[in-house]
């Protein structure tokens, strides 16, 4: 069934998307059918050699619709942002699932700073999807990529369907866009072929886009930082400190 959307989150949302990790100048969304031939990302890499700070359990999938639907969660670690708000992990034929309960019950944006060795990747849901890459360079990280939004649909039609299905495979991860389902619940999915996966994660609420909710709590490199406008060319990660998740062996 298509998520009908509230009249008064339009305006938050757009600001959300606007302040919290916007591109001046990136290219518009898709709004008709995806490419049939999507360029596939590359794969998921993680530093060798790290040690899991604990394991996402497996389960079934859940459905990225935005809402965190009873018994759907129910086999998920659950974990706390530094505000209260729940964090699920879920493992399931591959992919890592990342669920979001948000403790105030207003729209909520989010990023997943994932770790791929010299890289960093953010990947972003609002109003739209995207993904920003950063590069090491010397102490810091340097960007190489800037958020080309995609995913705004809101409705499960066909040509909805398609893009997000051509966003995955070329992405290799997916998420509800804020717009779908409950205002402060979030759902992402990242296909993951590999033993572990280091990431962090924010939040950012409509009510104050300036202030980034962090998991997990007492980081304080620039996963805590405001980004208002074009992302910063340069970023002060400290991926050390993040969380190191073990993933079980989808053909085991």
């Amino acid at each position: 069934m298509a998520t009908r959307l509230r009249p008064g989150w339009i305006a938050p949302l757009l600001l959300l998307l606007v302040a919290a990790c916007a591109a001046p100048g990136a290219q518009p969304a898709a709004t008709g059918p995806a490419s049939a031939s999507p360029t596939p990302a590359p794969p998921t890499l993680t530093p060798p050699g790290l040690q899991p700070d604990f394991a996402a359990p497996q389960g079934d999938a859940p459905v990225l619709d935005g809402v965190l639907a009873p018994g759907e969660w129910d086999s998920a670690r659950v974990e706390t942002f530094s505000d209260g708000s729940e964090l699920f992990l879920l493992f399931s034929a591959g992919s890592l699932y990342i669920g979001v309960r948000g403790s105030k019950p207003e729209t909520t944006a989010g990023n997943v700073f994932l770790d791929r060795g010299n890289e960093i990747a953010i990947l972003h849901s609002s109003a739209a999807l995207g993904t920003a890459v950063y590069a090491r360079a010397g102490g810091a990280w340097e960007r190489t990529q800037d958020f080309d939004w995609r995913c705004r649909a809101t409705d499960d039609g066909p040509a909805a369907v398609r893009e997000r299905g051509a966003f995955f495979e070329a992405e290799r991860w997916l998420a509800a866009n804020a717009r779908r389902g409950t205002p402060n619940e979030l759902e992402f999915r990242i296909e993951a072929n590999v033993p572990v996966l280091r990431l962090a994660i924010n939040l950012i609420r409509s009510s104050n886009i300036y202030v980034k909710v962090i998991w997990p709590a007492g980081l304080d490199d620039d996963t805590t930082r405001p980004t208002p406008g074009r992302m910063p060319a340069r970023l002060a990660f400290d991926p050390a400190g993040w969380a190191t998740i073990g993933l079980p062996d989808p053909d085991a």
